[in-house]
């Protein structure tokens, strides 16, 4: 697997179990990456998510506040609000487990083995403590630990501050997937491939910052062959991946969308930003359904080209 494929999904795959972090902080003029579709009793909006972006920063584009206020219902990539945390970690811990009881050090490589102990040890964890684990559960674990140590937390997250601002509502909230299908996700990728994210994770860590930012930017200015260049372009390179991961997906949100339409009330919409980007994003597939989209762009709706 090339490394700059990697590179994104480590900053991707990390983010899809939960690890919601903050958006950053917005200013007047920020764009986001919003669209609007009607068709029908109702209208869907729909959100491009950073899952993490750092606490200090952590206001939302104003679009998406607005979007919200419009909003009856919202639909996000899980629903949290009916998710135990505690039965979410132990389906975790059962995942992370290798179900052959394979040994992690002896999977690797000498080299990434010895690169892995000093990140276990700032984490405090011993040797025996992973080394039934699956490639893809330290790498993920690794990553997370990152994000918080530069000062990314769940509760400053996209989807967070919009549960938190429906809770207070009673704005309902449903999921278009569940744990078990994101789990799935990671837990079914091949050995080697877990294998290559796990030492591209320990490769890369130290420049996860500066490409955070670069995708922040570009998502806040809304400039989308920017964000198409950081996102999309490697997974090009790997289109088996891509399907598993972001393609499939995509395809399978078009009918609960539709179905949104069909209601007498409004739904916003949040997801990652790379299920809405290049010719099998969910954008695109709403299109190529016949339905038209437009994009909130300097303070109006205006139709996608």
């Amino acid at each position: 697997m090339p490394a700059s494929v990697l590179r994104r999904s480590l900053t991707l795959v990390a983010l899809l179990v939960c690890t919601q972090a903050a958006a950053a902080g917005a200013a007047a003029a920020d764009v986001g990456t919003l669209w609007r579709v009607r068709d029908g009793a109702g209208t869907v909006f729909i959100a491009g998510s950073l899952h993490q972006l750092r606490r200090d920063r952590a206001a939302l584009p104003p679009s998406y506040g607005r979007a919200y206020r419009d909003a009856e219902r919202l639909a996000m990539e899980l629903d949290m609000d009916a998710i135990s945390p505690a039965d979410l970690a132990g389906e975790l811990l059962e995942r992370a487990i290798d179900p052959q009881g394979r040994s992690l050090r002896s999977g690797l490589p000498a080299q990434s083995w010895r690169a892995l102990q000093p990140q276990l040890a700032g984490l405090g964890l011993p040797e025996a403590a992973v080394d039934r684990f699956e490639p893809w559960a330290v790498a993920l674990l690794l990553a997370s630990a990152d994000f918080l140590r530069r000062g990314y937390t769940p509760e400053s997250g996209v989807e967070a501050q919009l549960q938190a601002r429906a809770a207070a509502d009673h704005k309902p909230i449903e999921g278009l997937e569940t744990p078990a299908q994101q789990f799935d996700l990671l837990d079914g990728l091949p050995r080697r491939d877990q294998v290559d994210l796990l030492e591209l994770t320990l490769r890369e860590l130290d420049g996860l910052g500066p490409r955070l930012d670069a995708l922040e930017g570009a998502w806040r200015a809304g400039d989308l062959p920017r964000l198409d260049a950081l996102l999309l372009s490697d997974y090009r390179l790997r289109p088996d991946l891509f399907q598993r991961l972001v393609a499939r997906r995509n395809a399978a949100w078009v009918s609960p969308v539709r179905g949104f339409l069909r209601r007498p009330d409004d739904t916003l919409v949040v997801v990652g930003l790379l299920h809405l980007l290049g010719d099998q994003g969910l954008i695109a597939l709403l299109r190529g359904r016949g339905l038209v989209t437009e994009r909130f762009i300097d303070g109006a709706w205006r139709p996608d080209p």
